[in-house]
């Protein structure tokens, strides 16, 4: 898969998490403990594809649910910073 389809599909399931979940995570904490659940959920259907009868479609979809993850807490992460002070965060 060439990293442009990748990217793409990560962009279409961050639209689509955000139209089901406008607010999204309002702190870092449950942020990334959504990140860390899709991670588990990776290991998982990673685990399930090499022990098990898991598929290389499973393993996506939920690589690229972490990834959206992922982007939307790069996304918020001023939000996140603007309730500390003197805090700075580069772009």
């Amino acid at each position: 898969m060439k990293n442009e389809k990748g990217f793409y599909m990560i962009e279409k399931e961050l639209d689509r998490a955000k139209k089901k979940f406008p607010r999204g995570p309002i702190d870092p904490i449950h942020a990334a403990a959504i990140i860390g659940e899709e991670s588990s959920e990776l290991t998982q259907a990673a685990l399930q594809f090499t022990y098990e009868d898991g598929s290389v479609q499973e393993m996506l979809e939920v690589a690229v649910q972490l990834g959206a993850m992922a982007v939307r807490f790069i996304e918020n992460i001023h939000k996140y910073a603007d309730g500390r002070k003197n805090e700075q965060v580069t772009k």
